[in-house]
């Protein structure tokens, strides 16, 4: 069981429960103040927050912090404590809340009435006290431009000077960037600022139109997809239609079978198995990588040799200095007996890798 101490009614204090056999969610650091004020919008509830050893209980309802209590020793709060003090105490808490992760629970079981505090007002406080607000700033997106969302601010909510200096300049949609430009040796206190009136809904982010994403046809060249087709057609390898448009969830598959493919084939698992999903794989985004290790397994069939060339012209197709598909394409002619293309694979890489002594060392080896 928790124990604490109702901290605005006046008099004797009160003491209220929350029991401890709850369900825990976790809360990311500078998570604390949006959780709170979210919770708070609705039927009076309890709310406990637990970070390093530490518990925070906050009594909440309809916007306002009804009560607080905290096992922390520097949160302790006197009977009979002014509003003013409540609240610097319990901002004071929620600023430490900021600065980690923590976890959190919540009961049904609604607070006896007290004495409201706005909540806004000890959010807004604990974010001017906040150490590091940079981890609610990543939560809140402040990379993005935002805007006023009224003409007008809330009653009985005094702004610090830097707040009201955003206020006003954000009459117009500005990112956190921007601001900080005006006010360069104000960097962070007008981050602070900034994720204040933001964390209380008092600027909101300028929701951008989308973009209508152009049609993907990978690779994306229309040239490089013609000779593609043109090579698959000549090499006798099964029909792929480089024309049609591929969608987001096809590639993202496609990619994922490369890899597993690709890391079945470095572990000498099941070749036929890795074949498979490199082929299907291949054809909707291919790359060099998966062509010449398609070429390397169609090359040991007799049957496939075609196909293997096929797969070794479309490499060099998307990256004409891929040095792994010159070298196999080389072997491949080597196999064969026509050493004058064997020479000429071998002498392309010298005309961008001059210094590759494995091919200078092959060549001379075919003159001798």
């Amino acid at each position: 069981m928790y124990q604490g101490v109702d901290t605005t009614r006046r008099g004797r204090p009160k003491l209220y429960h929350v029991s401890a056999e709850l369900s825990w969610a976790s809360f990311r650091a500078g998570e604390a103040p949006l959780l709170l004020r979210q919770l708070a919008a609705g039927e009076p509830t309890t709310v406990e927050l637990r970070q390093a050893g530490a518990s925070r209980v906050f009594l909440l309802g309809e916007g306002q912090l009804l009560g607080f209590a905290s096992t922390h020793p520097q949160e302790q709060l006197v009977p009979h404590a002014s509003v003013e003090d409540q609240a610097a105490v319990a901002a004071q808490a929620l600023a430490r809340l900021c600065a980690a992760d923590g976890q959190w629970c919540k009961s049904s079981s609604p607070p006896a009435g007290t004495s409201p505090i706005s909540l806004d007002s000890v959010l807004l406080e604990a974010i001017r006290r906040t150490t590091d607000v940079r981890p609610l700033l990543e939560l809140l997106g402040a990379h993005r431009p935002f805007q006023r969302r009224a003409t007008t601010l809330p009653s009985r909510l005094p702004l610090a000077p830097l707040e009201s200096f955003l206020w006003e300049r954000l009459a117009e949609p500005k990112t956190l960037a921007e601001l900080q430009t005006m006010l360069p040796e104000e960097a962070q206190a007008l981050a602070r600022a900034f994720a204040g009136l933001v964390c209380l809904g008092l600027l909101a982010p300028v929701t951008e139109p989308k973009v209508q994403e152009k049609p993907r046809f990978p690779p994306a060249n229309p040239v490089l997809r013609e000779r593609l087709a043109r090579i698959a057609k000549e090499g006798g390898l099964p029909e792929a239609d480089y024309q049609r448009t591929i969608s987001e969830k096809e590639m993202e598959q496609a990619q994922r079978e490369k890899e597993q493919a690709l890391q079945i084939l470095a572990q000498g698992g099941d070749e036929r198995l890795a074949f498979k999903l490199l082929s299907r794989a291949a054809s909707i985004l291919p790359d060099p990588v998966s062509l010449v290790r398609l070429a390397e397994i169609e090359a040991t069939n007799p049957l496939w040799r075609e196909r293997a060339l096929a797969h070794l012209r479309q490499a060099l197709e998307i990256d004409p200095r891929y040095t792994p598909a010159w070298l196999a394409l080389a072997n491949y002619w080597g196999l064969r007996g026509d050493t004058g293309k064997q020479r000429r694979c071998l002498e392309n890489i010298l005309k961008y890798e001059p210094q590759n002594r494995a091919v200078q060392e092959a060549l001379a080896h075919l003159g001798s």
